[in-house]
């Protein structure tokens, strides 16, 4: 559960991940190359080399991104600029894309809530192992994040 600082109120788990998470985030071709600092003309370029993909539309006037290809066309042209040829830069960013991946998955599987721990905002990750005894958070104060066990409360 969400326990706000301020005594707000509870919002479901699955109500918060809702809130974080891409795959409804849709952005038109003019937004993309805002974001990669791109030409239209290269970001159809990579999608014609098999780098990237637009998404179907109903209309087919305009291409369409989700943020999955989003970040893909930011990160090549990061590579680029880095001096890579595309298909190393298209190689570099599998493994970046792959880690994002994980780190997603880390948070919906154990994100629980975020509380107040101590008087400081703590991300709940969960029971720390089986026997459920003690309960994982992050506190992240100043920019840093340590980890702290507390005991989970008996039932």
């Amino acid at each position: 559960m969400f326990r706000s600082k301020n005594g707000a109120g509870d919002v479901q788990k699955d109500f918060f991940l809702k809130l974080i998470s891409t795959e409804q985030l849709i952005f038109g071709i003019s937004e993309v190359c805002k974001m990669a600092k791109v030409t239209p003309r290269q970001l159809r370029y990579w999608e014609q080399k098999g780098y990237l993909q637009s998404r179907e539309t109903a209309n087919q006037k305009a291409r369409e991104y989700d943020a999955h290809t989003t970040i893909k066309a930011i990160l090549i042209k990061h590579f680029l600029d880095e001096g890579y040829t595309l298909a190393v830069a298209v190689q570099k960013i599998q493994k970046h894309m792959t880690n994002m991946e994980l780190v997603k998955s880390v948070v919906r599987d154990h994100f629980e809530g975020i509380e107040e721990i101590d008087g400081e905002t703590a991300v709940n990750l969960g029971y720390f192992d089986d026997t459920q005894r003690q309960i994982l958070y992050a506190i992240v104060k100043d920019g840093q994040s340590t980890f702290k066990l507390v005991d989970a409360p008996k039932h």
